[in-house]
């Protein structure tokens, strides 16, 4: 299907500004605030980052009157480039949110909290901790955390404590995409130059919501010089909007389209023959694997018809090398589907015929910045553990691709239930709401001796903890140095305090250091944070008073195209991978179904699917109430149902509909659209809010996790997120 593209200004307004009109006017006004009396003060600017997401912008906040009043962007910033979107902007105003938490809590009762002092608190963890260690041992402990600039200290402090039990959020996000492009290429995440390419597809992948503003800049550059975009989705994305071609695929067949595209490519000698000839391993077996993926055979399984597959087969290759495919992120390359890890391979090796690897408007690898490190004569640093992860991750037998420091947030229920963790700690990661089957989830952690949060709110997952240390708001702290991911060169930046903290709460930094002193860790953690963040820049000859004063500092060392350099163990883009072959593990990219189904002769049963909106980022978001109010004035909690199930379910648009599986129930306002495949039905991530200590956010919308089973994906472990089957229903009243 083809469509005209959107314009450049319209896309920027309907993504990247995502509801920024609403707050620019007067329901987000500080009108009156402004011309009170006692705030006439002048105006300071403190350079920091913003903590709407994992981009974290570069961003200079104002206030006045020592109230934060408004932010801009530091336009040297390679991540934002200067801009600032809907969730940057509102979430200034979080740190006056009427559900902070504003000292120590202990829990004496079912939600039942008092006030502590960090002393006793401090004192009553450190006990309970050694107890717990001397009886179950220090691998009976955990940390989870959404992976900040602070992860390099909480990791030290559960390695000093004698666990290797760090988790991520990786198997609930972006692991299958991670470990699939390194046995392909030896780097993780490998990035496109999407400013300068010819043609860009992009398989689930949604820029439009998924927000990176760089990115969505790059796309109108790029397409001001007359790049093509085509995206392949189940949805019309905002990406599909704003993109010259929107395939719609059958969800959970992406694999099949991708093989196939590869078919054509080999068969019909299209790909980079020199390239793949002097850069690639194994291309002759997977050239003989991919003889069966026909586009025909393609077209059984995607609903996509043979002669689209074919022509964008032939467009990859007429515009190689400045072309891509994207690397992905959650969408159907991360932790969506059982086969999402062969089809990051697949599209790994799809780039690879295309040879536009370290090519302008290709693939290319961004430049890394290597901090310092404190002096360990000085400093010790703790032994870190080397046996597996408690779930297996890292276990040669189990889950040997999975990385140790992220292994499986959503198995920690499981673990804990079966007593083989006693204790946890949960910096910035809500887990009740993010893990499937929140029942499960809330029984696992129920189970534990001990859980302390370091939340700045009482979330679904803080609610239950037997302690909340709470973290300063990110205006009032000052964190490690950060460095940025940017391919216009090597950056750092810092976060630093805005305001002094309005409550009793500490920057993590503190809290971990006065913590280990009553954990008997101590000796690792006998510095300060400036002793830390003057070791990170010891090597790049910038003090950390211009880093302050400035907010960005850029280092040069500019990606430029040029022979690619692969870290895999032969060197090159290995078609066949030598680490899973090691492992006994399928090493070439093959055809995988998905593990589960919707009944074709039921018409009550759907795949649920799901995926960002611009203005939300997780659950944490939606308790803002002016990111809300966005949500409200534009009904953007319905779920989406093409018009031929919905018309056979008697359901019209703007009704109530009925979600429900084995794992849970829920209801929405139907969204009946010819934008959404007949297979499946989708829902917004960023709602669900259970807590009711979150007042602004709770009961608004429902979550996919509600109908998630706890999956654990065979070969990497991660949670199979759109492997949902639901059955839908008209609700009666």
């Amino acid at each position: 299907m083809t469509k005209p593209g959107m314009s450049r200004r319209k896309f920027l307004i309907g993504s990247a500004v995502g509801g920024a009109s609403i707050l620019a006017s007067g329901y987000l006004s500080f009108d009156a605030w402004a011309s009170a009396k006692n705030n006439v003060q002048d105006i300071r600017v403190t350079p920091t980052l913003c903590d709407g997401c994992s981009n974290w912008c570069a961003i200079n906040v104002f206030t006045k009157g020592g109230r934060i009043w408004k932010a801009e962007g530091i336009p040297i910033a390679g991540i934002n480039q200067g801009r600032v979107c809907a969730k940057g902007h509102a979430l200034l105003h979080e740190v006056y949110n009427k559900d902070r938490v504003k000292s120590p809590l202990k829990r004496v009762g079912p939600d039942r909290f008092e006030p502590i002092s960090w002393e006793q608190a401090y004192k009553e963890i450190g006990e309970k901790v050694r107890t717990i260690k001397e009886k179950h041992g220090p691998e009976s402990l955990f940390l989870v955390q959404y992976p900040e600039g602070n992860s390099a200290l909480t990791n030290r402090f559960i390695n000093a404590l004698g666990s290797q039990n760090a988790f991520s959020h990786a198997s609930t996000c972006f692991l299958p995409r991670n470990i699939g492009w390194w046995t392909t290429t030896g780097y993780a995440k490998p990035d496109q130059d999407i400013e300068h390419t010819k043609l860009g597809l992009f398989i689930g992948r949604n820029l439009g919501a998924g927000l990176q503003l760089r990115q969505l800049s790059d796309l109108s550059k790029a397409k001001d010089r007359g790049a093509k975009f085509v995206v392949v989705d189940p949805r019309f994305s905002e990406m599909a909007a704003f993109a010259d071609q929107w395939i719609q695929i059958r969800p959970g067949s992406d694999l099949a389209l991708t093989l196939a595209i590869a078919n054509v490519i080999i068969a019909e000698n299209l790909y980079q023959k020199e390239f793949v000839e002097k850069y690639t391993e194994g291309f002759d077996e997977w050239a003989d694997k991919v003889k069966g993926y026909t586009p025909e055979w393609a077209q059984q399984r995607t609903d996509v018809p043979t002669k689209v597959i074919r022509k964008l087969a032939h467009d990859l290759a007429e515009a190689a090398p400045r072309v891509f495919a994207h690397r992905g992120y959650h969408g159907a390359m991360g932790t969506q589907y059982k086969n999402s890890f062969q089809l990051v391979r697949t599209i790994g090796c799809i780039n690879g015929l295309l040879g536009n690897f370290n090519q302008k408007g290709g693939m290319f690898f961004a430049p890394k910045v290597k901090l310092g490190k404190l002096d360990p004569q000085k400093y010790p640093s703790p032994t870190v553990p080397e046996d597996p992860m408690a779930d297996g991750s890292g276990d040669p037998e189990k889950y040997p691709l999975t990385p140790v420091g992220q292994g499986l947030t959503h198995a920690i229920p499981e673990l804990a239930i079966q007593g083989k963790l006693k204790a946890g700690f949960v910096y910035h990661n809500n887990p009740l709401r993010t893990c499937p089957n929140p029942a499960r989830v809330i029984e696992g952690y129920g189970k534990l001796d001990l859980l302390v949060s370091f939340d700045y709110v009482l979330s679904e997952t803080a609610s239950l903890a037997h302690y909340i240390l709470p973290e300063s708001y990110y205006l009032e702290r000052d964190d490690v140095v950060h460095t940025n991911q940017s391919y216009q060169s090597k950056q750092i930046s810092i976060r630093q305090a805005v305001i002094e903290p309005l409550y009793d709460t500490k920057p993590m930094v503190v809290i971990l250091i006065e913590l280990a002193q009553h954990l008997g860790i101590g000796e690792y953690f006998n510095w300060t944070l400036e002793d830390y963040n003057q070791a990170s820049l010891a090597p790049l000859g910038v003090t950390l008073e211009r880093l302050k004063k400035e907010g960005v500092v850029d280092l040069g060392g500019k990606w430029k195209p040029g022979e690619p350099e692969f870290k895999t163990p032969s060197g090159k883009l290995e078609f066949v991978s030598s680490t899973l072959k090691d492992y006994n593990m399928h090493p070439i990219p093959e055809w995988e179904e998905t593990l589960t189904s919707p009944d074709p002769n039921d018409p009550h049963s759907f795949r649920l699917i799901h995926g960002k909106q611009a203005h939300l980022t997780h659950t944490r978001s939606i308790n803002q109430e002016y990111l809300k109010e966005i949500s409200v004035l534009n009904d953007m909690t319905r779920v989406w149902i093409h018009p031929v199930r919905a018309k056979a379910l008697n359901i019209k648009d703007g009704e109530s509909m009925i979600i429900s599986n084995a794992v849970g129930k829920g209801r929405a306002t139907a969204m009946v659209t010819e934008g959404i495949h007949k297979d499946c039905v989708f829902l917004p991530s960023g709602y669900g809010v259970f807590s009711r200590n979150l007042r602004t956010a709770f009961g608004f919308g429902i979550s996919y996790n509600d109908f998630l089973p706890t999956y654990f994906d065979p070969m990497l472990g991660h949670c199979m997120s759109n492997e949902i089957i639901v059955r839908i229903e008209k609700a009666m009243t």
